[in-house]
């Protein structure tokens, strides 16, 4: 989890998204790069796992509970690159007390052209292999509207989220290690 431990600042600023005092949740705040970003459709996949905050950065009032987010993003040029901005917006401290979950690229054709594949990897490759994660286009979703069932990597996501927080808590043994000293 050291790629996306809490970068030092003392107070949260964007220069790219609004800034909101958020409730201490449980919940994954999934944040969009850019408009259409996909995190619509990400919460609806598991409403109880992912907090939508829109093109908005949640700050959370709790500071023993930073907000976890999930910057999402289309695999377009300008939401690849909206997203880069977010990411160095991030390194360089400008989210404050949040932990970066990761970054979501979902697919916006059937069939993604290699230089947008080339700019999904180099983007991605600011987190860990295993904080990035790649959504299919799900076709006619523009007609039918969210689908029933979603694609196998809405569930893999998840699951590999919920491991990566499971990863990130303390233990019971670690927390009584600390206090009895």
């Amino acid at each position: 989890m050291e790629e996306t431990a809490f970068p030092s600042v003392s107070e949260p600023s964007s220069a790219l998204l609004p800034v909101f005092e958020a409730p201490a949740t449980d919940r994954i705040w999934l944040v969009a790069a850019h408009g259409g970003a996909g995190c619509s459709t990400i919460y609806a996949s598991s409403p109880d796992q992912y907090a939508d905050a829109g093109r908005a950065l949640p700050v959370s009032t709790d500071p023993a509970h930073p907000s976890r987010i999930l910057i999402c993003s289309m695999c377009t040029s300008p939401g690849l690159e909206s997203m880069r901005s977010l990411v160095r917006e991030w390194r360089d401290g400008g989210f404050g007390p949040s932990m970066l979950m990761g970054l979501v690229v979902t697919g916006c054709r059937r069939i993604t052209p290699r230089v947008l594949v080339r700019s999904r990897r180099l983007v991605c490759s600011a987190v860990d292999r295993r904080h990035s994660f790649s959504l299919p286009f799900i076709p006619d979703m523009d007609i039918d509207g969210v689908p029933d069932r979603f694609p196998n990597a809405y569930s893999h996501m998840s699951k590999a989220l919920l491991s990566l927080e499971a990863m990130a808590r303390p233990s019971a043994r670690q927390i009584n290690q600390t206090t009895d000293k």
